[in-house]
C-alpha cells in the first residue's frame, strides 16, 4: 500500500538514529527469561506470531535483530521512519493498523505466517490505548492456526517519552530483560473472540509485570 515519502529531515533522523540505537543494545545487559526458547531468538520449527506492547520496540528491535521477522507497522509517517529503521535491522514491515489498510496487512502477515515466516505484531498500536490488547492478533492466529507468545521487557534504569504508550529508552549500562510467555492456541472454528482477546490480555500484562518487577528482587 501507499505510504509516506521520507523527507531529507526523515533521513537524517534515520541515519542518526540507526547507528545510536545499535550503540546503546551494546551497553546494556540483557536477560532473557521465561519461554526464551519459543522467542524470535529461539529456533522454532513453526514460529509464533509474537506479541509485544509498542512502548517496548526500541529495544526488541535491537535485541532482536537479524532474525528475519516480520511486524506489523502503522502507515503512518512514524510508521514510515520506524518501518526503515527496521531494515537495518533484518526486519521487514508489514503497513497497515486498525485505522488505516488493516485489511491488506492482516491477508499479508496471514499469507507470511502460513508459509512458515517469523512475523510480530504491536496489539495496542499505533495510537493506542496504551497496553490495551486490539482484535489483529486474534483474528491473525485463528486463520493461520499459529500460537500466540507474548512477551514483555523493561529495563531497570530508564527515559519514558510524554507519549501515548509512554516509549520507553533504556538508560546506557543498564540492566534489561525479557520475558517471554506461554503460547497461546487461538481455535481456527468456535471460540470466544473477546474471552480470547481477553486471555492474551492477562498473559501480556502478566509477563510485563514480571518485567518490570524483575529488579526489585
Amino acid at each position: 500500500m501507499r505510504t509516506h515519502s521520507l523527507s531529507f529531515l526523515d533521513w537524517l533522523i534515520i541515519l542518526m538514529a540507526t547507528p545510536l540505537i545499535h550503540l546503546l543494545g551494546l551497553t546494556l545487559r540483557i536477560k532473557a527469561e521465561g519461554r526464551a526458547d519459543l522467542g524470535p531468538r529461539g529456533k522454532q520449527t513453526k514460529p509464533p506470531l509474537w506479541s509485544l506492547w509498542h512502548e517496548t520496540i526500541l529495544m526488541s528491535v535491537w535485541y532482536h535483530r537479524d532474525q528475519d521477522v516480520h511486524v506489523m507497522i502503522s502507515a503512518s509517517r512514524d510508521g514510515e521512519l520506524i518501518s526503515t529503521i527496521g531494515k537495518f535491522f533484518g526486519y521487514t514491515a508489514v503497513r497497515g493498523s486498525s485505522s488505516r489498510g488493516g485489511q491488506e496487512a492482516t491477508r499479508e502477515m496471514v499469507d507470511y505466517l502460513k508459509a512458515g515466516k517469523r512475523c510480530a505484531i504491536t496489539p495496542d498500536g499505533p495510537r493506542g490505548p496504551r497496553r490495551e490488547m486490539k482484535a489483529g492478533a486474534v483474528n491473525i492466529a485463528r486463520l493461520t492456526g499459529c500460537p500466540i507468545v507474548p512477551f514483555g521487557f523493561a529495563a531497570e534504569k530508564c527515559w519514558r517519552l510524554k507519549s501515548w504508550d509512554q516509549f520507553i529508552i533504556p538508560k546506557p549500562f543498564s540492566r534489561a530483560v525479557f520475558v517471554y510467555g506461554e503460547p497461546i492456541q487461538v481455535p481456527k472454528e468456535g471460540g470466544d473472540d473477546q474471552k480470547l482477546q481477553e486471555l492474551i490480555q492477562k498473559e501480556m500484562d502478566r509477563v510485563t509485570k514480571e518485567a518490570e518487577n524483575y529488579f526489585k528482587k
